[in-house]
């Protein structure tokens, strides 16, 4: 009796499992009718045999499972971008370290200087207390009270501190800096000053100095931390000083970008008197 029972029980799942596959084979087929019917029709009309259309059916669901292939070419063509753009970014560096190499060239050519090139690896944000380090230090000749300086001769400031592999050095913008100028037009010997705000400026200055708007400044003989004829400013603004009517005051655009500063050259050869 229980034999029966269970024999009946298997028989009832069986027609129950039947029906359930016969009702969702039937449902896929009404849901793909649209795709499949009028392929086959067409492939029919055509005279192709059906097993022809089945096997493109077959290489279109292949081709649907196969999209982590897809996935792998597009992944390796953003790895080919990445490294176009890294050597694209290395031809870019090899072009600017050979612009300043012809650039050291150039001012050894005017001065006899002995420089080396060194990059900045640290500054102060803000720019206010104008400190630097360069990647290079005693270990090839660098030493404290060098003066460092960017194309064309622009004053950067000088190294106040040497290790080995490095060195620390103070720019104009110190708010401690005090240059001993000469206006390159004129010869009119003044010292630039920079306030607590960073600004620099020609104090103190007589009404009859021959100092105009747009001078070029430059480093003076009478510096004993700086050495002479490097490009310091130019004269931006004059006004009159609120302390005295018998002076002018000078605001000056200092000819150093510290915020770009990236790449500059120590002058090894010459130190200041310190």
């Amino acid at each position: 009796m229980k034999t029966m029972k269970r024999k009946s029980f298997r028989s009832l799942l069986l027609l129950v499992i039947f029906i359930i596959t016969s009702i969702l084979l039937f449902q896929f087929y009404v849901s793909q009718e649209g795709l499949l019917k009028p392929n086959v029709v067409f492939a029919l009309s055509l005279g192709e045999p059906v097993g022809n259309y089945l096997t493109n059916l077959r290489g279109w669901i292949n081709d649907l499972f196969h999209f982590n292939d897809l996935r792998k070419k597009v992944d390796e063509i953003k790895l080919e971008n990445i490294n176009l753009i890294s050597r694209f970014q290395d031809f870019r560096k090899f072009q600017e370290e050979n612009r300043l190499l012809k650039e050291v060239l150039k001012i050894k050519n005017e001065t006899a200087w002995s420089l080396e090139m060194a990059e900045i690896v640290l500054m102060d944000p803000s720019g206010l207390s104008g400190s630097f380090w360069i990647n290079k230090g005693s270990e090839l000749g660098l030493a404290k009270g060098m003066n460092v300086i960017v194309e064309n001769k622009v004053l950067v400031g000088r190294l106040v501190e040497c290790f080995d592999h490095y060195c620390r050095g103070e720019s104009i913008f110190n708010p401690e800096t005090r240059i001993s100028v000469e206006d390159l037009r004129s010869s009119v010997l003044a010292v630039a000053e920079v306030d607590n705000k960073g600004n620099f400026r020609l104090k103190l200055v007589p009404y009859d100095s021959d100092i105009k708007i747009g001078d070029v400044l430059i480093t003076s003989a009478e510096n004993t931390n700086f050495l002479k004829g490097l490009l310091v400013a130019k004269v931006q603004k004059v006004g009159s000083s609120p302390d005295t009517s018998s002076v002018k005051e000078f605001v000056l655009e200092p000819l150093l970008n510290f915020s770009r500063l990236s790449s500059v050259f120590i002058i090894k050869d010459i130190v200041p008197r310190l």
